[in-house]
This record gives structure tokens, sequence and C-alpha cells, in this order.
């Protein structure tokens, strides 16, 4: 099945993807790597933003991270569409959050889950989920990633 079907099914709809806010691709290929540069979460065209454990919870963080994923697939599709990769095989999740919030995995797994419910449990990536004292825009997740091309 395709994966933009899948996606459809599992009731997901890409967003329009984001341009690059600098000097940079957004999507890059490299061998059989395709890199995706660190984004963040929009709903309905803008940028979400604040501080988890703060003003953003543990489950707005979650979607805000499962939409963050939203956005890297869309720039994926846009740039050389869904169906060329395999699976993701890295992801590095930064949360923006006050100094005593603990639950970064929690947080990434709102991609995490996104990706296993897409590719399937033997395809999750491995996976690194750090706190950041700030991120572009204000925004409390940023995930830059590496997926796999299909042969």
């Amino acid at each position: 099945m395709k994966l933009s079907s899948r996606l459809s099914q599992l009731g997901f709809e890409l967003p329009a993807p984001i341009r690059p806010l600098g000097s940079y691709r957004t999507v890059s290929v490299s061998g059989k790597q395709l890199y995706v540069s660190g984004l963040g979460p929009f709903e309905n065209g803008q940028p979400i933003v604040g501080t988890v454990g703060a003003d953003v919870s543990l489950e707005a963080a979650q979607r805000a991270a499962q939409l963050t994923m939203l956005m890297i697939l869309s720039c994926i599709e846009d740039e050389y569409g869904l169906d060329t990769i395999d699976r993701c095989s890295r992801l590095t999740v930064y949360v923006r959050a006050e100094a005593s919030f603990t639950q970064h995995p929690q947080v990434a797994n709102g991609a995490s889950d996104l990706l296993r419910e897409l590719f399937g449990p033997d395809k999750l990536p491995a996976r690194s989920a750090l706190g950041v004292y700030t991120l572009p825009m204000g925004i409390p997740v940023e995930i830059d990633s590496i997926f796999e091309l299909k042969a």
C-alpha cells in the first residue's frame, strides 16, 4: 500500500510543506539516505509555540511532535515522494522545556508512534530526545530525521 494511502487510512492529512527559513535545504539525499532538516509543528499554517511543562502540557507536546512528523512527511512528499522511502532510521527530537521537565522521551513518542503506525513496529527508528532552552519561532518541538530510500 502506498504511504500516502496509509496515512489517509490512519486519519492523517499532510500539511502544506514549509520552505527553508535560511540557507539550507529542507530535504537532501546522499546515497540511500534522505536527510530532513530540523522542522517544527504547524497547525492551520501557523507554528505552535510554547514551553513544555510551563504553558504546553505533555499531551499537547506529544501532539506537536506528531504534527512535526506530519510536516517532515509533507516535505518528503513535496521533494521526492513518500513512496521513495522504506523507513525512518533516525530521529533527534528537541523539546523546548522548563528546567524541571523530564519526560522528553514521552514527547518524542508523538512522532515515533506515528511512524510505528505507518511503517510497522519492526521499522521503528533509533532516537534521541533532548531538552533545550529555546527553539526557532518559540516552537516546543523540533525534529531532524534520517530516512532510508527504497532500493
